[in-house]
Parts: C-alpha cells; structure tokens; sequence
C-alpha cells in the first residue's frame, strides 16, 4: 500500500517537482528510496542524508524544493561556500580544496577509469576498462613564528631575527600575501618590534584582513568593515571566523593576555598575542596548497632569501595606510650584553620549553633590560604549543534552535565545561550545545558529526553525550544522573585518549574506554548553542570554555578512572619493549561460562594467535571463573605464559603486575607473587608498532572495571628506583612513571663532569609529560646546573607559583660524587648535599598529583647535564 502510495498518490512528485508540499516530500523521500526503488542499503543511506539536507534548509526557513547547497545563500554561517568545488548539497558528500589540519600527511587515492571500444568485422564491440591507481599525499600544514625584535622560526623550521624597520612581506605567493610592520618602541631604542600585520589574496576570498596596534590601541577591519571592535567578541561570515578572546593561551603567566585567532578555509590560520598594547607576536600557519611562498616567514623547504631588505613591500603594494621605508636590520647579538645583564637574563629565562624560545628570551631581555619579556616569552612559547582556550559564552544565554557561536579550531583531545540551569523538561529530544566538522557540517552520523553534541533524553534532564572517534561517528557515554531544575550544575566533558569522560558537579558520573583511536577535527569546527535539528533545550548557560586536554602520562594506556571492559575497544598503537612491566587495577564484577578477555597486545589488528607476536602479552579470565590466564610469545613458544591458581575475588579491586625481566615472567597480586616462568632466555623482540585492545575482538569481554593501566620498561630495580648503576645523562631519556604524593623525597648521586653553556638538566618529575614549565605540576621537581657551573638550580611548583624553588649558594665540584637529597616534607622544601642542608624554604600549599608523574633525567627541554647520576630514587613520606 505505501508503495502504490508513492509512486500513485504522489506523482506530482515524479513529474512536476514543484507541487509538492515540501512537509510532505520530506516524509516520503526514505518510503520511496526504499521501497520503490528498491535501493541497496547505501543507497537508503544517501536517501537519509538528502531527507537531512532537506530539513536543514527547512529549519532554515528556505523552501525545501530547492534541494541546492546552503552555501546558495549568501553568508550562510554554517556551509563554507569557498570549501566547496562545483556546487553540492549539505549532508552529501562534496569535493573540497581544504587541506585537513593535522600533525601527519593525509593519503588521498584517486582511481581513473579508461574505456577504448574496438570494432571488428563480425560488427562484435569488445570494451576494455583499464583502472590506474595514483597515490598522492597531501603534507602538513606548516607555522612560522615571528615574535619579540621580532624573532623567526620559519616555515622551514629556520631560526633568525630582523632588528631593522619597515613594512616587509611575511608570507608571499599567488594566493596570499601576508605584511608586517616593524618599527622602533620608545622603551627598546635597539630594536624594532612588530606593531601592524595585513593580508589578502584569493585564498580568502580577494578580501583584506588589517591588524593595526596604534597608540596601545588595536584596531581590526575585514574588508573595510571595523570588526572585533569590544574584548571578548566572535565575528563570522563566510569566508572569516574570528576571535578576541582569552583564545591563544592558558598558560599561567599568559592567561589574562587578550587574544586573537583567524580561521580561514583550507587550514589558514593566524593567532595573535598583544603584549602591554607594544607589540604583536604572531603564528601563521598555512597549507601547502598556497604555495610557493617567499618572505620573512620563509618557503616550505629553504630559506636561503628570508634575511634582508629584499623582502620590502613597495609603497604601491602596501595594504597600511602609511608606509615606512625599510632600514637593513642592524648587526646585535648575544656579545653586546655585558656580563652582569647577560647572567641575570639567564636566570630569569629559565622555564622555556625550547633552546630557541629561551635564547630569544636571554637576547630580549640582556639587550633591552626589560625583565617582563620572559613572561612574554613563556606565553608565546604557549601559543606556539597550540594550547588554546576558546570562552564560547561568558554570560547569561538561553539556548535557541540554531543559535550559531561561530567556527573554533576542533582539537583532538579537549575539555569542554558548561554551568547550565535547566528550567523545564521537554518531551521531545533537547539540544544545548553541537559541534560539528566541515565541510558539511550535518547532524549525524558520520565522523565529525558531533565533536561532541549534547542533550537532555525526551521529558528528562538527563544529558545525552556523543562524540565521534575512529569509525564511530555516534558513540558517547550517557550518565545515569538528571541534573535539578533552576539549580546551577557544572557539566565537563573531556576527551583525553583512551577516554571520553563527563563530569557532573566535578564528580565522574560517565566514562567510555573506547577513545584510543579519535577524531582528528579539522581548523573549522561550527558551534550551535541549540543546534538546528532538535528542539532547544529550556537551559540557561553561564559559561561555556573549550580548551586542550592533557595527555595521560607516558605509558598510562587507561588512567584512574574505572572503565568497564567492552569486546574489541582498541586503545591505539603501540611500541613494546622485550623487558617490560605491566600494571593494572581489576575489579571483576562476575564471570562467564567462557574466556573472557581483558587486555591483548597483538602485532597486528587482526592477530589473535597462532605466531610469535600475536600475544606481547594477552590476559583473560578463565572459563567458569576469575582466574587469569596470562599468555607472553617467546621465541620457539608463540603461546607460552602462565596462569595463577589464585583467582581475584568478585567486587574486590586488585593490583596485577606482569613482569617480563631477565629470563623470567612472573604474574603478583597485590605485591605477592602468584605465577612463574622461567623459559624466557629466547625473549620476543620489542615491535616498533603493535596493537593494544581492551578486551580483544575474539573473545568476549571480562565482566570486569580496569583502571590505572600503565605499560612501562621493567627496570629490574626496587620501587622508586629510576637509576641505579652510574649513567651519563643524555637529553630527553624517559625513566618511568611513579605514583607521586604531597610529601616526597628524591635523592641521587652525581659527579659533574662539566659544564654547558645553557641551563642543564639533572631529573625532571612532572605530573604531565609534555609541559616543561611553569604550572603547578610541572616541576615536581625538576633539577638543574645554572649555565656555566654546576650549581644546582631546584625547582619545585607548589599552588600559585609552578617555578618555586631554592637554589643552594655553594656549587658541586667536578669529578667529585655528592648525594642530593631534595625534600618536600611539614611545609618546607629542603635541599642537602650528604647529611649538610644547604637550603631551606617555607613551602605552605605543595602540589599533590592526582596521577602518575613522569620521569625524566634529562628531559626533552634542555641540554643533559654533564654529569653521571646514581641510584636515583622517589619516595612519598
């Protein structure tokens, strides 16, 4: 009957498109795909997509016949019109020039298909297809830096300096041109700051972007029109997303900079820091689709012309109002700081990340006197970091179907917290905040879709959270909880592989453990505060910030917060080691008449077992029970193992280590061993890339939590141990991960045997692995020479100031051994060689970390030390 209703009572439909009352085509659009046409289930699927591309513009308030891409109307803030080639449709797949912005090349295969028809006598037509297949890759974007006098790095990765002035081209190429405006500050009579910056091109559209710092007071126009005007505003149209904001940084000493981001198509992005009102700091990143470029910021592959006036802007091509003649850049450099200033630059500019931040740091400061340019310097080595902060709603805002934020850079591993007051309950789905990727920007349920998306359940307010990952673009974690009516409740919903956790009132009320592998959003995510496909949630948000996550500590593959085992949830690639540890908590929650897995590493995705390698190790509970069954390849033995008699008690959390050191393997429960093997003298080899599930895709899962997993090298040595025999130390050496507390003690021995000429590390304990300094955490502690000695530079965060520390006065003597003992204990942090304390500090609100800390000695930040270290240990107190 639907059938003949289709293709009888709606045959306008099929002969004259435009009778048909849109409501109506709307609704049978899937009847008809599916049983008329009788389409194959992809099929259906594109169906389903234009029935959604459909309704979007009906949402929209455009008529629903005019089935056409939204880009159709002018400034449409959700479709980039310059993303698209040829037309298309929103919610169809469409060509796009956009380079996607992300860490490695993206392979695209194109496939073409020639046809040649040969005729023969017998008038016989044979058709020949002949398929060729061409791989390109499309390269990563690339940033250039240009900061303080200014300073540059390249898109090249070259380092240099421009202390001359006048209007020069940054960026230069067919597509778009970028120019900066250096010139002289009263307070640095040496050299020239950037103070103005413009670009243009059909790259965005032949509009100009004019960035102008004038009299401490900054002044933005987009195409002639001032935009951008009060702190905090978002501007959007179709070609500019654009924030003034606290947007680049939120790193302690940066966070009340005010910020600037650009979001162009095809991955071109600008971000500005503004110092005091003096000058402008500025990172350029671009797509290689805009190349070849020349200037100041270099080309994608040398830089052999970056230096000099040849870069100039001519008066007739300049995008400034005025122009300033340009000057060659005067010869300065390190040796035209006397001694004293160059010392108290040094130590001032210890924190930076980088060689070259902090050497920009030490010039800055020793040439010009300005102490307040190392805070500066840390900010803008922020920025270069990428971590941003995005404020979306800073006051009172009722939510509203389709009420568009803007477009913000999507990041893969983000923290995104809401204060919200619901009112009332809806009975039909509720929208309150959707971010969704381009160049479609659609409701569901591809990739990108929903990055994330959040709802009230129908007559509920309780939150329904979805955010896509690998092959998943749907999947979420829904908490049990409904939070009270006209009562504020603070919703945090963080991406932090594995894990896509939400928080309610900062209590876990959901966890998935399923995020090892997520989405990588691209540079031009849209934001709905309702969003266009659902009604609007009766909710008023107070606050809503988007910002980076960080990462888990090194080899924490699940952290603290439980997480119930479901079949085939992949946490990632992988690098094993021959000899390693591997610890975690379980707590079995029952048992299953079969093998129920928990944790596989395989050396390929598909590899259960049957080869070396296809189990580095792979743990289940037996059948019928909960004890373990712990299988490790060796060499001759691809299934060997061994499986404790003990079994773990239901409901009760137990720590497992699996141990692989020397010849043996041996399984502990709770500390106490409880499993042996010691045919492991022919030990499989480590795999440069191997495959982690929890559980694995060929068994069912345990019915079990897990918690704290931490893969690490086994070290053979007593815990807290980190070194133990004499070692040299060398740059960025990865020691392990320890469980750190408020009170500690960490002593060493060391005998320098030298000195560098910049701040040289010893150890470095850190509660996050990729941040050197200065938030509380970063330094916990972290242990230094000062250039050109070997006197100890301690560093220790605590509340408020993430760099405190005490230095003692006397320096260590080459070649001779002398224990350090640094100690955190009843509010004071105290620093000893042997049994002499040569330092002592009140130290009120110490740090205590939540998770495990990382180990560094030396780290990645600096040069190592010249120096050998011995029995290197951490202990809580």
């Amino acid at each position: 009957l639907q059938c003949l209703f289709c293709v009888v009572g709606y045959r306008p439909f099929v002969t004259n498109f435009h009778f048909i009352n849109p409501i109506a085509m709307l609704r049978m659009i899937p009847v008809c795909c599916a049983l008329v046409a009788g389409f194959s289930m992809q099929q259906q699927q594109q169906c389903q997509d234009q029935q959604n591309a459909m309704a979007m513009l009906q949402l929209r308030g455009h008529r629903a016949e005019t089935i056409a891409c939204a880009c159709g109307v002018p400034n449409d803030p959700l479709c980039d019109c310059d993303d698209q080639q040829g037309g298309g449709t929103v919610g169809i797949t469409r060509t796009t020039t956009g380079t996607p912005t992300t860490s490695e090349p993206r392979t695209t295969t194109t496939t073409t298909t020639t046809t040649t028809t040969t005729t023969t006598t017998t008038t016989t037509t044979t058709t020949t297809t002949t398929t060729t297949t061409t791989t390109t890759t499309t390269p990563a974007p690339r940033t250039c830096l240009a900061w303080g006098d200014p300073h540059f790095t390249t898109f090249g990765g070259q380092k240099g300096n421009y202390y001359g002035t006048g209007d020069f081209y940054l960026v230069k190429s067919a597509d778009l041109e970028v120019q900066g405006r250096y010139e002289i500050n009263p307070k640095w009579p040496k050299a020239s700051v950037m103070s103005a910056f413009a670009l243009k091109g059909s790259a965005l559209g032949d509009k100009t972007l004019l960035f102008e710092n004038v009299a401490g007071q900054a002044t933005v126009t987009w195409d002639g029109a001032t935009i951008l005007a009060e702190y905090p505003s978002i501007f959007n149209d179709d070609v500019l997303s654009a924030h003034f904001d606290r947007t680049i940084s939120d790193h302690m000493r940066a966070r009340n900079q005010q910020g600037y981001l650009f979001l162009f198509p095809n991955g071109i992005t600008l971000a500005v820091l503004r110092f005091a009102s003096e000058y402008i700091d500025l990172s350029i990143t671009l797509p290689h689709s805009v190349g070849p470029v020349t200037g100041h910021c270099g080309s994608f592959t040398a830089d052999t012309d970056r230096d000099g006036v040849k870069h100039a802007v001519a008066r007739e091509d300049s995008m400034f109002a005025t122009t300033i003649q340009a000057k060659a850049s005067p010869n300065l450099d390190i040796s035209d700081c006397d001694e004293e200033s160059l010392t108290l630059a040094r130590e001032i500019c210890d924190g930076m990340d980088t060689d070259d931040h902090y050497e920009a740091c030490v010039f800055d400061v020793c040439i010009t006197g300005d102490t307040g340019l190392a805070g500066d310097e840390l900010a803008m080595e922020e920025m270069a970091g990428g971590w941003m902060a995005y404020n979306l709603v800073d006051k009172d805002t009722k939510v509203k179907s389709g009420n568009y934020l803007g477009k913000v850079e999507g990041l893969e591993q983000f923290d995104l917290t809401m204060e919200i007051t619901p009112h009332s309950k809806k009975e039909d789905w509720q929208s309150i905040v959707h971010f969704t990727d381009g160049p479609e920007y659609k409701d569901c349920c591809d990739e990108g879709d929903r990055v994330p998306a959040v709802w009230f359940f129908p007559g509920t307010t309780r939150l329904r959270v979805r955010m896509s990952r690998k092959f998943r673009g749907n999947d979420g974690c829904d908490p049990e909880e409904e939070l009270p009516l006209d009562r504020k409740s603070r919703v945090q919903i963080r991406v932090q592989y594995p894990y896509l956790l939400v928080f309610i009132n900062d209590k876990v009320a959901c966890v998935a453990g399923n995020y090892g592998v997520g989405y990588k959003p691209s540079n031009r995510v849209a934001v709905m505060m309702g969003n266009s496909w659902n009604d609007a949630a009766d909710v008023t948000v107070h606050k809503m910030v988007y910002h980076k996550a960080r990462p888990l500590p090194t080899g924490e593959l699940i952290g603290p917060e439980p997480v119930k085992l479901e079949k085939g949830q992949l946490l990632g690639k992988f690098s094993t080691l021959e000899a390693f540890k591997l610890s975690f908590d379980i707590k079995p929650t029952g048992s299953l008449p079969e093998e129920a897995g928990i944790l596989h590493f395989t050396q390929g995705l598909d590899r259960n077992s049957g080869q070396e390698g296809d189990r580095i190790p792979a743990i289940w509970f037996q059948a019928d029970g909960t004890k373990l069954s712990v299988h490790m390849s060796r060499q001759g033995a691809a299934n060997d193992g061994c499986d404790p008699e003990e079994a773990l008690e239901v409901g009760v959390l137990t720590t497992v280590v699996v141990e692989l050191s020397t010849n043996v393997l041996k399984i502990s429960f709770n500390g106490k061993e409880v499993c042996r093997n010691d045919q492991y003298d022919a030990r499989h080899p480590a795999e440069e890339e191997a495959f982690v599930y929890t559980a694995d895709p060929w068994h069912p899962a345990a019915l079990a939590e897990l918690s704290n997993v931490l893969y690490e090298a086994s070290k053979d040595m007593p815990e807290g141990m980190f070194i133990k025999d004499p070692v040299a130390l060398t740059k960025g050496t990865f020691l392990g991960t320890t469980r750190g507390g408020k009170n500690w003690e960490v002593s060493f021995y060391i005998t320098p045997t030298g000195a560098q000429e910049t701040l040289s590390n010893i150890v470095h304990f850190t509660a996050d692995p990729t941040r050197n300094c200065c938030e509380n955490g970063d330094r916990i502690p972290a242990v230094f020479f000062h250039p050109r000695g070997t006197r100890l530079h301690v560093r220790v965060g605590k509340e408020g100031n993430g760099n405190s520390g005490c230095d003692p006065r006397r320096p260590l003597s080459k070649n001779i051994e002398t224990k350090i003992t640094i100690r955190v204990e009843n509010d004071e942090l105290v620093v000893m060689y042997g049994d002499s304390r040569q330092c002592k500090v009140s130290f009120v609100d110490a740090f205590e970390p939540e998770d495990l800390i990382t180990v560094y000695g030396g780290d990645p930040w600096h040069e190592a030390a010249l120096a050998t270290v011995r029995e290197l240990t951490y202990k809580r107190l």
